[in-house]
């Protein structure tokens, strides 16, 4: 009988481990909204129904200008589908692992650059 119930703790304390190891998931509606990278005039500005677009004051395009991509979150995986700028061309895709999401800072790894990049909400 001791012998089981040693096990069963065992078994307890992996089942804790391993669940607690799991992904992190993030508030999709915190995304929303319009986003400033920290380190240059880039943003993006994301709407509620999975579609966004972006454009970089530092090469003089304006949000009018901007192009679009569609978006989406899986836990911690934000996905960007960027539209061509030509009709009908290819969607290229992107995957970024959030790090940090809330209200004001949205921190992320580029999957693709691997670098990191930060963002702070901007107040309209």
């Amino acid at each position: 009988m001791r012998k089981v119930l040693v096990y069963f703790g065992l078994f307890a304390v992996f089942a804790l481990f391993f669940t607690s190891c799991g992904e992190t998931t993030f508030d999709e509606s915190q995304l929303i909204g319009k986003w400033k990278d920290d380190t240059q005039n880039e943003f993006y500005r994301y709407f509620p129904n999975g579609t966004g677009h972006f454009w970089n004051e530092d090469d003089d395009v304006t949000e009018a200008e901007a192009r679009k991509f569609d978006w989406s979150l899986n836990g911690s995986e934000l996905e960007h589908n960027y539209h061509s700028i030509m009709v009908d061309g290819p969607l290229v895709t992107r995957f970024f692992t959030l790090k940090i999401l809330n209200s004001t800072t949205l921190k992320y790894r580029d999957d693709f650059v691997r670098r990191d990049k930060s963002f702070t909400k901007v107040r309209e």
